[in-house]
């Protein structure tokens, strides 16, 4: 039952990427119910009231955090459930994750209902009284749920009051607010932000097991930490579900008098911006993202389909919070495909037609992340994908040379390779492998081979490239990221948008284009379907698979 609650805690979030807990630990048994608070620096500054029930925590983001004022009523977004080792979490959440930011232990303890009725009978009837002793807050409090409120949309909004008691004190709203250092560590934000400090004293879980005092996390790409045993078993596909095929998708978009049909797919809000508008160009919505899709749908799909696709999705535009989201969540679209892998009981996102891909975009799906393994066949590397990641004072011409050098590299041990923007500042180049038969290569042998290819790069130019992603070491080089090479890791898709300013793309490009002078900026969502229909990159890709077994033997000399 809590791993159902856990669906959407683990659906929005990238555990390769993001320290926080999974919720797989094992708890510390406690005779109360437990509750935390997190500070937490997010987009905005909010508090993250969480309340142990039913072997989750209830949470609630309160955005000008708790008040022991009675006359203060505080905001309470109540947000999903979340897993009781998230009590001692305190670190950085990586830009890009969701909820990116410094997070704090505020306040921990113990809480009781209070009343005859059971605290998930008060939660159905919008009025949770409760009180809390912890090492800052205590005393009676009350969550009362608004119906219409003030703040309106959709959001599940609560206010959350102080009772008049002795540790109430009315006129003082926010100074409870200036005890600002971890009840876990002591430490401050800045201090839990640089990494600096004791590591938190653990309250959840058994002792030893608590957080680490170094918890900031680099959001380029994911931890090099190997699997354990238990988790390098072959992994298994099973299709969960799949769309049904239908010949009136294209008839029933003229159904729609405002054109916000899109493939059958009924785009709600097709107004709603999704990217400001910049630099003399105007804003991108929610229906020019579908038509974007419908475009280049047909080019994308051979990189993706049959491989699960993690996608990062920003509800209210690149201006709001961004998530990345790997697991199917309940309510999804019947055009999204879902599939489970061995492992892992939560199904994943698989995208296997165009339909699918509108499908996410109207869920405000602005990135696309798949696997790199061959199609419907996890174990086995379908592609190598390298991303070269300048340092801030890298110029881009740079990154053009480097692209050049790996090809030259790659050619060499009978590899044939492509080049695409990511959309950023830096480049991916990718080689498809061939998979049938023996010729598979599993991830360990391919991981193997794309690192020593880039140590090599590396040895050969130190003062040029490195291979560790160890910040102190990264100005005026470029990190030749070969850690996307592993089974569940992801890299972005070709055509694939981005979040962030200006509607960028991850544009596939011609070694004749990838010269000095590329301008990577040129490629939006707004120009890409044009310079599309004139292009020829990658119109050889699925015929340039090679065996990566015969470049390993020649990468070694044997």
């Amino acid at each position: 039952m809590t791993k159902k609650k856990l669906s959407e805690y683990r659906a929005k979030r990238d555990f390769t990427k993001t320290a926080e807990p999974s919720g797989a630990a094992a708890v510390r048994p406690a005779k109360q119910l437990r509750f935390v608070i997190q500070k937490h620096a997010a987009t905005r500054l909010h508090y993250d009231f969480r309340l142990e029930l039913d072997g989750v925590f209830k949470s609630w983001a309160v955005t000008r955090g708790p008040s022991i004022d009675p006359h203060d009523k505080r905001l309470a977004v109540e947000v999903e459930d979340h897993p009781l080792d998230y009590g001692d979490f305190e670190g950085t959440i990586p830009k890009g994750q969701y909820g990116g930011g410094t997070v704090m232990l505020w306040d921990r303890g113990f809480w009781a209902p209070v009343g005859d009725k059971s605290p998930e009978q008060q939660l159905r009837d919008g009025e949770l009284k409760f009180v809390l002793a912890g090492e800052k807050l205590e005393g009676s409090w009350v969550l009362v749920k608004m119906k219409n409120g003030r703040f309106g949309g959709k959001r599940n909004n609560w206010l959350l009051i102080k009772h008049k008691d002795e540790g109430a004190h009315a006129g003082d709203a926010d100074h409870i607010l200036s005890l600002d250092r971890s009840v876990a560590s002591k430490r401050t934000m800045e201090q839990i932000a640089a990494g600096k400090g004791r590591s938190p004293d653990p309250f959840i879980l058994q002792k030893g097991r608590g957080s680490r005092a170094d918890a900031v996390w680099n959001s380029s790409g994911p931890d090099d930490k190997a699997e354990p045993a238990a988790a390098k078993k072959p992994l298994k596909r099973m299709p969960v579900r799949k769309m049904a095929k239908s010949s009136t998708r294209r008839a029933s978009e003229t159904a729609s008098p405002d054109g916000s049909t899109v493939l059958g797919i009924r785009i709600s809000h097709p107004e709603k911006e999704l990217w400001p508008a910049v630099d003399n160009e105007p804003a991108v919505s929610k229906l020019d993202l579908a038509h974007y899709l419908e475009t280049v749908g047909t080019w994308m799909l051979p990189h993706i389909k049959g491989r699960p696709c993690s996608v990062i999705r920003a509800p209210d535009g690149i201006g709001g919070e961004t998530f990345f989201q790997r697991h199917a969540m309940r309510g999804m679209s019947k055009e999204i495909d879902l599939v489970r892998v061995s492992g892992d009981r939560e199904p994943y996102i698989e995208v296997n037609s165009i339909e699918g891909l509108v499908a996410l975009g109207q869920i405000a799906s602005l990135e696309f992340h798949p696997w790199n393994c061959a199609p419907l066949d996890p174990n086995v590397a379908g592609r190598l994908v390298f991303d070269l990641d300048p340092a801030p004072d890298v110029e881009f011409g740079r990154v053009v040379a480097a692209a050049i050098e790996l090809r030259e590299r790659l050619d060499k041990v009978g590899l044939i390779s492509f080049c695409k923007t990511t959309g950023g500042k830096g480049m991916h180049v990718v080689t498809p492998l061939k998979t049938r038969g023996t010729a598979g290569v599993g991830w360990d042998d391919a991981k193997a081979f794309a690192g020593a290819l880039c140590e090599q790069m590396a040895n050969d130019s130190p003062d040029a490239y490195l291979i560790k992603m160890t910040k102190k070491l990264r100005k005026g080089r470029i990190f030749l990221d070969y850690l996307r090479n592993d089974r569940m890791s992801t890299a972005v898709a070709p055509l694939s948008p981005r979040a962030r300013p200006g509607a960028t793309v991850s544009m596939p490009l011609t070694w004749g284009q990838v010269k000095q002078g590329l301008d990577p900026k040129r490629f939006t969502l707004r120009s890409v379907p044009a310079l599309l229909k004139k292009s020829s990159a990658w119109e050889d890709y699925c015929d340039s698979e090679r065996p990566l077994k015969s470049a390993i033997k020649k990468l070694l000399g044997s």
